[in-house]
């Protein structure tokens, strides 16, 4: 004797059968889709080896305002401004605008050659801002914040309306604090996490 409770059960049973493994398709493309996304970070950063980053010098200056040129902006501005330089084999790719205040390094407006490739380019001059700030003992970098998250790529944490690097952070933090950092979570005060 059959029970319509059992063709509802059934139908449940089915659909519950069937969410699931849509649910592992899911998972499984987004598995694939993230280690697609580690490979090409891995890749970007091996072609970072040949760039240079530097501070931007007067005989860089023409080169910055042919870089604004090509990215539509006014070559003006490469006179008025100082930018740090990714070079690599002696041509200037790309350069950031920074300016300085007390144990801060500011970056603002980035400008890439085309065909060099924006994201290597942004990473390499992201990541030599804060050597370049660890060499003149600049406490962070602050980046103004973009569209693409060039900055967090970097090793950035978003904060606010920018994105800042604490160039003092890599040295002095514990093993703990190396890990939590690592991971990109806050630390967080354990003694007060389960009181009501």
């Amino acid at each position: 004797m059959s029970y319509p409770f059992d063709l509802e059960l059934a139908r449940e049973r089915r659909e519950d059968l069937l969410r699931e493994a849509r649910e592992r398709r899911i998972a499984r493309a987004l598995r694939k889709a993230r280690r697609s996304v580690r490979e090409a970070r891995r890749d970007v950063t091996r072609e970072l080896d040949g760039v240079e980053v530097t501070w931007g010098l007067a005989e860089d200056e023409p080169a910055v305002a042919d870089l604004l040129e090509l990215n539509s902006l006014p070559r003006w501005v490469a006179f008025e401004e100082r930018f740090i330089v990714a070079q690599k084999n002696g041509k200037v790719l790309g350069a950031v605008r920074y300016r300085m205040e007390s144990k801060r390094l500011l970056l603002g407006l980035l400008v890439v050659d085309p065909w060099a490739g924006e994201e290597r380019m942004a990473l390499a001059l992201y990541r030599g801002a804060g050597d370049l700030a660890r060499e003149t003992g600049a406490r962070e970098v602050i980046a103004s914040v973009s569209q693409a998250d060039y900055p967090g790529l970097a090793g950035y944490r978003r904060r606010g309306r920018g994105s800042r690097l604490d160039v003092t952070r890599g040295s002095g933090a514990g093993g703990w604090q190396r890990l939590l950092v690592m991971f990109g979570a806050l630390s967080i005060p354990h003694y007060r996490a389960f009181r009501s």
